[in-house]
């Protein structure tokens, strides 16, 4: 084989190989999320209920709870606003409650219900389970 002939196919094998690459990541970022405004919960429960199940039998109730749609009603204990219009609500305990992260699109999306949340207020969120760090972590959540 000549060395030509050797190039041309290191350019093909390189060339494909960046292709693939570039699809691969233009899909991870552009990879549909899912809709929870319009998703059914699974669970419906109030945050102190909840806070509770996972205090009792964290590995279980993460096994039941990761990943599902969860709607959470309680009172809300505080409210912080992150960079790019990330909220979270943390709700029954700043410290070891539930805590409600809406993002930056759905913060713009529902501005006026959220507006009208206030520290002692009651509130209803769905989100997504994603565990328990220091409270309950609830993520891409919803007013509801």
């Amino acid at each position: 084989m000549t060395k030509k002939r050797s190039l041309r196919i290191l350019f093909w094998i390189i060339l494909t190989g960046s292709l693939i690459a570039v699809g691969a990541i233009y899909y991870i970022f552009n990879m549909p999320r899912r809709d929870l405004a319009n998703e059914k919960a699974a669970y419906q429960l109030e945050a102190k209920q909840l806070i509770s199940e996972f205090k009792s039998d964290e590995n279980s109730s993460t096994t039941k709870y990761l990943d599902k749609a969860i709607s959470v009603r309680g009172e809300i204990k505080s409210i912080r606003t992150l960079e790019n219009h990330v909220v979270v609500f943390s709700l029954e305990d700043a410290m070891e409650g539930v805590s409600c992260t809406v993002d930056s699109a759905e913060s713009v999306r529902y501005a006026v219900q959220l507006e009208k949340f206030r520290i002692g207020s009651t509130a209803k969120f769905k989100g997504r389970c994603s565990g328990m760090l220091m409270d309950v972590q609830l993520i891409n959540c919803v007013p509801e």
